[in-house]
């Protein structure tokens, strides 16, 4: 059971490192990557992405000793539906109906397979 719980875990910290790829992507907007020198809140950011990158690659890495890649990686799916709310809340990019859809399959598969 703990192997699954760093298995969401590391799909929630990935989930989150994508939001501050976001993030950082728009303080950046219009200027090139060298402007991190001067925006040091867009460089925090984007070392705390990359950290948090880091550090659900090694629990991603602790759990597979126990759980089959098969079965762990259907819960990478999870960060599909994530990401997506969470630029909803913090970006206000919009959900459609298609993406409700999205959803309802992503985890009809998740339960499917993961019963298998």
């Amino acid at each position: 059971m703990a192997n699954y719980i760093v298995i969401i875990a590391c799909v929630l910290v990935i989930a989150l490192g994508q939001s501050l790829f976001k993030a950082v992507g728009n303080r950046l907007a219009g200027e090139n990557l060298l402007y991190l020198f001067e925006d040091k809140i867009a460089a925090l950011m984007l070392f705390a992405a990359l950290a948090s990158y880091g550090v659900s690659t090694i629990g991603w890495v602790w759990a597979l000793r126990q759980v089959p890649l098969s079965t762990a990686y259907l819960f990478m799916s999870i960060s599909f539906i994530i990401v997506p709310i969470s630029a909803y809340w913090f970006f206000k990019e919009p959900l459609t109906m298609q993406y409700a859809f999205g959803v309802v399959l992503i985890i009809s598969g998740i339960f499917v397979a993961s019963t298998a």
